[in-house]
């Protein structure tokens, strides 16, 4: 049987070798359909890619890369995302972390998140790209602990975070029914490890069963909305954000 995941370390790092090893144990076992994919552990960081990409041109998480220019820029809150997550808001959840895109923008506008990731895969690939967050001080000093990620079920890890102001959820987009251009290749990487998010519908009734203030799902704007009571909606140029519970 092919190996579900090939995983090469390209390093003699001492640290780095250890935590290839330890990946072998934690994502070998999984039963994610990763077929194909190679993870490799290099001296500055840790990639995913296809077996036909050459090593270092893999795809890995680098949270410096963000733009982090204030007012009008990528961090502005006057943005729908912002905006949705709710002015009051301190504290949030993000039921669907994936790469964490979002995670780090409200990170980084200062809302305190937690951000939770059920695949073993994008879990090691997040931490990987915590570790060098640390490095770098400015980035470090701009985030002031304001994202901490877990790996788990959200389901579950929801009962245990009770006292949260606003719950994210970001499930993967439902395909358009007409043919459209492939998503960038990130996304496509991410979709083919963690596949179709069969069980979103569960996940936004376990998050409204909290006593979350607000439970906010991102959807693209030819989707259905999740449910029929937002009780308001932030529309983008390609994505919209709806907000249930109180409002704003």
């Amino acid at each position: 049987m092919e190996p579900r995941l090939k995983i090469e370390v390209n390093t003699t790092d001492e640290t780095r070798v250890a935590q290839a090893k330890r990946a072998l144990h934690v994502v070998g076992t999984g039963s994610e359909n990763h077929t194909g994919l190679v993870l490799s552990f290099l001296d500055s960081h840790t990639e995913l890619r296809r077996p036909d990409t050459k090593v270092g041109n893999g795809f890995f998480i680098d949270f410096s890369k963000v733009d982090r220019r204030q007012g009008a820029g990528n961090l502005s809150k006057k943005q729908p995302l912002p905006k949705a997550i709710g002015a009051t808001t301190h504290t949030v959840i993000d039921a669907t972390a994936g790469f964490c895109g979002d995670a780090i923008l409200l990170a980084l506008m200062g809302f305190k998140v937690v951000a939770i990731e059920r695949s073993p895969i994008v879990s090691l690939l997040l931490h990987d790209g915590m570790r060098r967050a640390k490095e770098d001080a400015d980035l470090w000093a701009a985030l002031h602990n304001n994202l901490t990620i877990l790996e788990g079920d959200a389901k579950q890890l929801l009962e245990t975070h009770k006292n949260v102001d606003s719950i994210y959820i970001d499930p993967m987009f439902p395909q358009k029914k007409k043919k459209s251009p492939l998503p960038p290749g990130r996304i496509q990487l991410l979709s083919q490890i963690v596949g179709h998010d069969l069980d979103a519908d569960s996940l936004f009734c376990a998050a409204r069963n909290t006593n979350a203030k607000r439970v906010i799902v991102k959807r693209p704007n030819h989707a259905p909305q999740m449910a029929d009571d937002p009780v308001v909606v932030h529309k983008g140029k390609q994505v919209r954000y709806e907000v249930y519970g109180l409002a704003p």
